[in-house]
């Protein structure tokens, strides 16, 4: 299950934008378990660590040849990490253009949420 959740910048991570502890106190925005979501989670998590083809193969390989399961070396597995306004205007591009349907409602819920916490200019985002 994958969480949506806002912190008060003063609480938020200041340098580690991925894999940080999260805060106790945490808003809640959504909880998803469908693949889709867990889909666009995933691929942000992947632009934000490997930034070239070149880095996410590399890690690919290097965990073939360690023995681990590849996919899970290089897939995002539950690590916080903080959304971008860029990050919510992806997410609500692909829900415009048809993602997500069969959780529709919710993710629109949560957009409009996220969007209404980036107003504010006090609030981090973040998906766990």
């Amino acid at each position: 299950m994958l969480k949506f959740a806002t912190v008060p910048t003063k609480y938020a991570p200041k340098r580690k934008m991925i894999d940080f502890a999260v805060p106790q106190w945490k808003n809640k925005l959504g909880e998803f378990e469908h693949p889709d979501v867990a889909s666009w989670v995933n691929s942000t998590y992947q632009s934000k660590v490997y930034k070239t083809q070149k880095e996410f193969n590399e890690a690919y390989d290097q965990a073939a040849a360690m023995g681990v399961l590849p996919s899970a070396a290089v897939c995002w597995r539950n690590k916080p990490m903080v959304l971008t306004k860029e990050d919510v205007d992806n997410f609500e591009e692909e829900f415009n253009e048809g993602a997500f349907d069969e959780v529709k409602t919710d993710v629109k819920k949560t957009l409009t949420k996220m969007r209404a916490a980036l107003e504010t200019g006090e609030k981090v985002l973040f998906v766990f």
